[in-house]
């Protein structure tokens, strides 16, 4: 991967984050998944490539880029973690039913 390459493959990532966060700000979970399986694809191929030597300009530009990159993530998480512990809760609750009707099923039996 050219310097080039990994730049605009952060940019590519920086923009999938972008896309995420609306998503999560307009509730539309499904599309956030997708919009995540993406993103894998892109760190993975940051993550399987070499090192390389970046010049000052191109250095700045990487950190720039990452740090857009994690204060969307930071806003995502705000965003998600309340629909994930409300979907923690009801799996909860779920479980609890179950083990109730289970319960009750064996000493109607």
């Amino acid at each position: 991967m050219t310097s080039h390459e990994m730049l605009t493959t952060y940019e590519s990532l920086s923009e999938l984050m972008g896309a995420m966060l609306n998503a999560a700000r307009q509730g539309e979970w499904d599309d956030l998944a997708a919009l995540e399986q993406r993103c894998r694809g892109y760190v993975g191929s940051l993550m399987q490539a070499a090192p390389l030597q970046l010049n000052e300009d191109e250095q700045s530009a990487k950190v720039a880029i990452i740090r857009t990159i994690l204060r969307n993530d930071a806003s995502i998480r705000a965003l998600t973690e309340p629909r994930l512990h409300e979907l923690q809760q009801n799996l909860h609750m779920t479980r609890s039913g179950q083990r109730g009707v289970q319960a009750y099923g064996a000493q109607r039996a």
